[in-house]
C-alpha cells in the first residue's frame, strides 16, 4: 500500500485521486479493466459500468489526512461488495431489506446523464418524501447497500409497496438512538447510516412530545432532526444544526422541513412574519437554485448535443432591501422558447427593457394557459412558446421593487 499511503498523505488533487481509487481495487484483487474518465471524473468499465467519483471526491477533501486512507477502502470494499448476487428468493432476502431516503435530484440527474450519455436509465422504483425526497429500497451489506431495481423485485415476485413496508418493519426493529437538546428537540444519532430513514416511522415520531405539528429535517444521511411547529427553541436549533450539516456534509439532503399532516410528511415553511423565516427562507432559496443550476447545465448540455430544444432559463434571486428575504425571479424574454423555473417573481423582457414584472400567481392568472407544466423536469419548470400580449402585459402591471 505504499504508493497508497505517499498519495494519501496530504490533499488530492482530482486526477491524484482517481489514480489512489484505481490501485485500491488492483491491490484488492480486482481483475476489471477500469479506465479512468478524466473528462467526466468517472471511472468506466467496458461492460458500461461506471463510478462516479464525484461526491467521494468531496467527501476525501473534508477528511483528515489520518482517515483518507480508510476511506479509501470503504470505497474499495462497498463496490466490490455490492456487485455481489442478490440471494434467490425474496424469503432469504427479506431480514435485510432496508427503506433508503435520497435527495430527488440525485435520482433525477443520472437520469439526465444517462440521457445525454445515450444510455438507458437504471430502473430504481421510488416514492416520493415530500417534494425534493424520495424513499427507495436497498439491500444491507455489511460493508455496503445495494440498491435494488424493479428488475429485482420482479425477480422475487414482490411489489416495491410490499417490499417498502417490510423494510420499515426491520428498520423498526432497530435500535433508534437520540439526543435530547432541551425539552423537545430531538436529534437521530444511531449511526448506522439510516437514521434519515428514520423519517419514515411515523408512528414512532408522532408519539413524541412536541408544541404544535412534528416537524422534520434531513439535511444530510446521518441526521433526522424532529421539533414542533410552535416550538421556537427547537426550531432554531434544527436551523442552526442543519446550516452546519449543509456547509460540512459532500453529500447532502435537503433542508426543506417537512411536516407531519394525517400520518404523511408534506413540505413545510415557517410563517413569512416569523423571526427565523429569512434564515429558513435563504436555505431554501440557496438549495434550490443550486438544483437548478446543475439541471440549466444538464438540459443545456442535451440541448446541444441533440441540436434542439427550448431555452433554459436561469433561477436567480435578489434582495429588496439588505435585510429582507431573497425574492426568486426569473426572465419571460420576448419571443423564445423558454423553459422556466418557477419563482416568486417573472421578469417579462421586450426590445425596450422590462415590459412588465409580477408575481408568478398574478402572472399565472393572467396567462396561465400560456405555461405548460413539464411534468418530466424536476426541479419543475414550465415551457413558454409565445410572449403575452401588450393587453395581458398591462394587466400584469410592473410591480414595484
Amino acid at each position: 500500500m505504499d504508493i497508497l499511503k505517499n498519495l494519501l498523505s496530504g490533499l488530492l488533487s482530482k486526477d491524484q485521486f482517481a489514480e489512489a481509487v484505481l490501485a485500491g481495487f488492483r491491490l484488492a484483487g480486482d481483475r476489471r479493466e477500469l479506465k479512468y474518465d478524466q473528462e467526466n471524473f468517472r471511472l468506466r468499465h467496458s461492460n458500461g459500468e461506471e463510478i462516479n467519483l464525484t461526491s467521494l471526491f468531496q467527501e476525501h477533501c473534508q477528511l483528515p489526512p489520518k482517515d483518507r486512507q480508510a476511506q479509501l477502502k470503504r470505497i474499495v470494499q462497498a463496490f466490490l461488495t455490492a456487485r455481489d448476487e442478490l440471494p434467490e428468493s425474496f424469503d432469504e432476502a427479506r431480514p435485510n431489506l432496508r427503506p433508503k431516503v435520497w435527495l430527488r435530484w440525485s435520482i433525477v440527474n443520472i437520469e439526465l446523464q444517462q440521457r445525454l450519455a445515450g444510455k438507458t436509465s437504471f430502473e430504481s422504483p421510488h416514492y416520493p418524501l415530500g417534494s425534493h425526497l424520495v424513499t427507495g429500497l436497498v439491500y444491507d451489506m455489511p460493508a455496503a447497500m445495494r440498491s435494488l431495481s424493479q428488475g429485482d423485485l420482479d425477480k422475487w415476485g414482490v411489489s416495491y409497496y410490499e417490499a417498502a413496508e417490510i423494510a420499515c418493519e426491520n428498520l423498526s426493529e432497530t435500535s433508534l438512538v437520540y439526543s435530547k437538546i432541551g425539552d423537545r428537540f430531538r436529534s437521530a444519532m444511531s449511526g448506522d447510516n439510516y437514521d434519515s430513514c428514520r423519517i419514515l416511522l411515523k408512528d414512532q415520531i408522532s408519539s413524541w412530545d412536541v408544541l404544535g405539528d412534528c416537524v422534520a429535517m434531513v439535511p444530510q444521511r446521518d441526521a433526522l432532526y424532529v421539533t414542533g411547529s410552535k416550538d421556537d427553541t427547537g426550531l432554531k436549533i434544527m436551523l442552526d444544526l442543519t446550516a452546519a450539516t449543509l456547509q460540512d456534509q459532500p453529500r447532502p439532503l435537503s433542508p426543506i422541513p417537512l411536516r407531519l399532516v394525517a400520518g404523511e410528511w408534506e413540505d413545510w415553511m415557517i410563517p413569512s412574519t416569523h423571526e427565523l423565516f429569512p434564515r429558513f427562507n435563504q436555505l431554501q432559496t440557496e438549495f434550490i437554485g443550486g438544483l437548478y443550476a446543475q439541471q440549466k447545465e444538464l438540459l443545456d448540455a442535451i440541448h446541444e448535443k441533440e441540436g434542439a430544444g427550448p431555452f433554459v432559463a436561469s433561477y436567480s434571486a435578489i434582495h429588496k432591501k439588505p435585510t429582507d428575504p431573497l425574492l426568486t425571479y426569473c426572465v419571460w424574454g420576448q419571443d423564445v422558447d423558454s423553459l422556466l423555473p418557477k419563482t416568486q417573481l417573472i421578469f417579462f423582457v421586450g426590445p425596450a427593457g422590462a415590459a412588465a414584472v409580477g408575481q408568478w400567481g398574478r402572472v399565472a392568472e393572467v396567462v396561465g394557459d400560456l405555461l405548460e407544466l413539464d411534468e418530466n423536469l424536476y426541479p419543475v419548470r414550465y415551457r413558454v412558446k409565445q410572449t403575452p400580449t401588450q393587453e395581458q402585459l398591462d394587466a400584469i402591471g410592473k410591480m414595484e421593487l
